[in-house]
């Protein structure tokens, strides 16, 4: 499966999967708080101000969940925090300034303990969305801590049985927004009052055309946020794999509408036929794709011309197309590419497979795996790598660039940890860990290695 299908399927499966079986350990809910929705005419205005769309990256700091094992590269994984990284200077700090606080039990505000799932910047606020599990009543917390990093408050926790669905998250200067998904994969978009307050539901899909998943359990995920305007996409793809579009809905929160609007084809030209009259392709043998974003700092939707070697960015909302830059390596005899983006503040990430293929259409082994930094329609190939433990070199894994700094997992350490058999065997085996560090941008686009690493510290 190629790198962006990965990613993507590897963050539905950790958010949204339907009928999910739940690990086992740790608390369970004193209460269950998503409120039932009210009719329209009785809900209470929903918000104010401007939307935002949150990201784990936020004014020149980076928000990221660590483990003591992550940090010193042990066997044990010891405690687990929120740290907030510089970008500038390499410092990571836990998001706690309690005076004297040891950062050891959930009384710090930047305790996670192993439960933070993903982690959002707003400013100095920082939200987090957590996992508690265990055999009955697994659940998923929105919760946050202040901007003096002194308070840690739970904002909403999910019904046991229902999940968090897909990636995007919004605030404005009221509410927290989120979708949520049931066993049945239905999906539906709260509001929960960043002060406190019960959440609100604003709208669900399921009396959309394709609302509820017409071929499979597909979730819209929040593209963009325009003034009080929310715009969603999913995928909608048929039941033999091989004929997708992109169906996107705006909901507007004045008043909680949900309006579908564009679909956007795989193939140029291509009408696309909802039902049993959709008509098949072969995905193998497409020439132009498009791809919801799900990573880096900004969102909406990637399109991948396989033919021209063109990527683009495209502006749901504004139906604007932006190129992002051309000249990439081509589909062509004996070779197949796929394209991945991801987009940063201070510039576009490219990822590019090129795939071997035989005569019989089956992969060879010899694939290559390229990435390139693009800003303003000029791209430059990042050739720093890192040698992994059982997985050979591999290119560097870029998690931001804003402020003319980039922040990466630039290299690994290597070394054995220990186990212990079913029957009591103790072992070691091989693994390696992440070492994350701060480059400036135009050095990393030199080709130069030298990156700061990270300092720790309480």
């Amino acid at each position: 499966m190629k790198k962006y299908l990965a990613i993507t399927a590897a963050l539905a499966l950790a958010l949204t999967a339907c009928g999910q079986a739940a690990p086992d350990s740790t608390p369970t809910p004193t209460a269950a708080t998503e409120a039932a929705a009210a009719p329209a005419e009785q809900r209470q205005s929903i918000g104010s101000g401007a939307l935002r769309l949150l990201t784990a990256a936020a004014d020149g700091v980076y928000y990221q969940a660590f483990n003591d094992w992550e940090i010193n590269y042990t066997d044990t994984m010891g405690r687990a925090l929120i740290y907030a990284i510089d970008e500038q200077t390499g410092d990571a700090r836990p998001v706690c300034s309690l005076p004297g606080c040891a950062h050891n039990s959930d009384t710090c505000p930047a305790w996670s303990d192993g439960n933070t799932t993903l982690c959002y910047g707003d400013g100095d606020e920082v939200y987090l969305l957590n996992f508690y599990y265990n055999d009955e009543t697994s659940y998923y917390s929105w919760e946050q801590i202040n901007s003096d990093h002194t308070r840690r408050t739970v904002l909403a926790r999910t019904e046991p049985g229902l999940s968090v669905a897909g990636r995007g998250v919004a605030v404005d200067d009221k509410n927290l927004y989120y979708s949520v998904l049931d066993d049945d994969c239905h999906q539906t978009l709260w509001a929960v009052d960043k002060a406190g307050g019960q959440p609100q539901k604003v709208c669900g899909w399921d009396d959309l055309a394709d609302g509820a998943g017409e071929y499979s359990p597909e979730m819209y995920t929040l593209l963009e946020v325009s003034g009080r305007q929310m715009t969603f996409a999913k995928t909608i793809q048929s039941t033999d794999a091989r004929t997708k579009a992109i169906q996107i809905c705006t909901v507007d929160l004045t008043d909680g509408s949900c309006t579908p609007q564009q679909r956007y084809e795989r193939d140029a030209g291509t009408v696309f036929v909802t039902g049993d009259g959709m008509e098949k392709r072969d995905l193998i043998s497409y020439q132009n794709d498009y791809q919801i974003l799900t990573e880096g700092s900004r969102s909406g939707l990637a399109n991948y011309n396989y033919q021209s070697g063109e990527v683009g960015y495209l502006d749901a909302a504004a139906d604007s197309f932006t190129p992002v830059a051309d000249g990439f390596p081509t589909t062509r005899a004996g070779w197949e590419c796929y394209y991945s983006l991801t987009g940063f503040a201070d510039g576009w990430l490219v990822w590019v497979d090129e795939c071997g293929r035989n005569e019989n259409g089956n992969g060879t082994g010899d694939n290559t795996t390229r990435q390139y930094f693009c800003r303003n329609g000029v791209k430059t190939e990042l050739t720093q790598q890192r040698y992994i433990q059982g997985k050979d070199v591999q290119n560097i894994r870029i998690l931001d660039a804003q402020g003319g700094r980039v922040l990466a997992a630039y290299d690994t350490k290597n070394g054995t940890v220990r186990g212990v058999e079913k029957d009591g065997t103790l072992y070691t085996r091989p693994t390696s860990w992440d070492i994350y560090g701060v480059i400036a941008l135009e050095d990393l686009l030199a080709g130069s290695t030298d990156f700061t690493p990270l300092a720790f510290s309480d």
